[in-house]
């Protein structure tokens, strides 16, 4: 599926047909930015293609099932340690009601690791100080063992590295 939409990506950055990409015609304006366009179209790609459109499914080789796997991983290696794990992505945050990647790394530990969902939370979830501050104790202690967020919500700040054993970047910031 990556393959087939690498080529209408190329082909898209060439002509500016975006109907190669489930788009309508471009707007004048988008058409200046046809590249960046492109750009962002083979980000969500790189990361899951249902990003792209939720008609794709699920696969064993995609990012989501490979982190979930090496998250597991280390997860069970220092289950005695307690060792705690945080989860970067910039694009594709938790939103509550849509498809997104923290979630589906959470559903694929949850469901394919026997990992307790109890452990796993999202720093979108913790809407005060308060509510950070008892997070971030609780990773401190091996109670959370895996913290999910932005750069922006999750990386200046955060003081909850104490049993830390890994993080996981799933794009670019």
């Amino acid at each position: 599926e990556q393959e087939v939409f690498i080529q209408k990506l190329m082909e898209f950055a060439r002509t500016g047909n975006a109907e190669l990409l489930g788009r309508e015609k471009l707007s004048e304006r988008e058409e200046k930015a046809k590249m960046l366009i492109a750009t962002d179209y083979a980000r969500k790609m790189s990361l899951d293609m249902r990003l792209i459109d939720q008609q794709y499914g699920d696969s064993p080789g995609n990012k989501a099932s490979h982190c979930a796997a090496k998250i597991a991983e280390y997860y069970y290696k220092y289950l005695d340690q307690k060792g705690t794990q945080f989860v970067f992505s910039d694009l594709s945050t938790y939103k509550p009601d849509q498809w997104n990647i923290y979630s589906e790394i959470r559903r694929k530990l949850v469901e394919d690791h026997n990992i307790p969902e109890k452990q796993i939370r999202f720093i979108q979830e913790a809407n005060s100080d308060n509510a950070r501050k008892e997070l971030f104790r609780d990773m401190n202690a091996g109670r959370i063992r895996f913290l999910f967020g932005s750069t922006q919500k999750l990386g200046t700040g955060v003081n909850a590295q104490e049993r830390a054993v890994a993080i996981h970047h799933l794009d670019i910031p």
